[in-house]
């Protein structure tokens, strides 16, 4: 009697197929909780929302799900490294972190997830009453944290980098006796601008603060 192959008998393992919520599942656990401890506990208050977000997208994927997630990361990644308090290394493992996000998604196809920051060059002109007004501060604000701050030089010129955005923008300046330069704008930043500030009059500190609504002056700069 002829021997029987012993291949009739193997077992044949059914190939399981992942889906798009078991490869985001696998891209969260392999590698954003992996970036995520390597945030210190200050840092983490801003990445845990993020991943409660992704952790929805590894049930159901979603469209609107994903345009939430992503909104939500632009913005963490924006204020991270908006905010100077941050030090360099954290800022380096969000940008890490974002760049492996956008190639995850977009190798399943998807929308660019997290936006790179452009950057623009501001060039802020300072005058007091129709002259140069130089050794006046220049502050930067976006979303109440300053993001940039300089001064101006002797002809009332200051320059400065920011990333594409809404800012407000204010020029200081101690005269003494009471008396200051304040003027502040709002301005949209798509491009690289200039920005003229024509102060007429001084203020005092009372006036400034009730401008202010409470928040401190930029009164050194590094």
């Amino acid at each position: 009697m002829a021997l029987e192959d012993w291949r009739t008998y193997k077992r044949v393992e059914a190939e399981v197929k992942k889906g798009l919520t078991d490869e985001i599942h696998e891209f969260l656990t392999k590698v954003f909780n992996v970036y995520i401890v390597r945030f210190g506990p200050d840092m983490f208050k801003y990445i845990e929302g993020l991943r409660d977000k992704l952790i929805s997208l590894t049930t159901r994927f979603d469209n609107d799900k994903y345009i939430d997630f992503c909104d939500s990361f632009s913005k963490v990644y924006k204020t991270i490294m908006f905010d100077k308090n941050v030090d360099s290394k954290s800022k380096e493992i969000i940008k890490e972190l974002a760049q492996k996000t956008n190639s995850f998604f977009n190798s399943k196809g998807l929308q660019l997830c997290v936006k790179e920051l452009k950057y623009y060059k501001l060039k802020i002109k300072t005058l007091f009453s129709g002259k140069n007004l130089d050794n006046a501060i220049v502050s930067i604000e976006s979303e109440g944290r300053v993001v940039a701050s300089t001064k101006t030089d002797e002809s009332g010129l200051a320059e400065v980098e920011v990333p594409e955005g809404r800012y407000t923008i204010y020029v200081y300046k101690d005269f003494g006796e009471g008396k200051y330069i304040y003027e502040e704008k709002a301005v949209s930043v798509p491009q690289e601008m200039e920005i003229i500030f024509d102060v007429k009059e001084t203020k005092s500190r009372s006036e400034i603060e009730k401008e202010r609504g409470g928040k401190p002056l930029i009164k050194e700069v590094a």
